[in-house]
């Protein structure tokens, strides 16, 4: 979930990730695995850049 916001470009990359989240609970057991998986590719990782707009923050709130 933190990276959501850490690594999150747009609004997409937000209420993607939280459709997906939601979604989980109401797909099968027996498909939740896979449903996750397959999700996962349009998800940001660690190896993503940080969104700038983070560091901006933090610099302000260090100020």
């Amino acid at each position: 979930r933190r990276l959501v916001f850490l690594k999150g470009n747009d609004s997409h990359d937000y209420k993607f990730s939280s459709a997906v989240l939601e979604d989980y609970y109401q797909v099968s057991p027996a498909w939740r695995n896979r449903y996750l998986a397959t999700s996962l590719f349009k998800l940001h990782g660690t190896g993503e850049r940080t969104n700038p707009l983070v560091d901006r923050i933090s610099n302000a709130f260090q100020a």
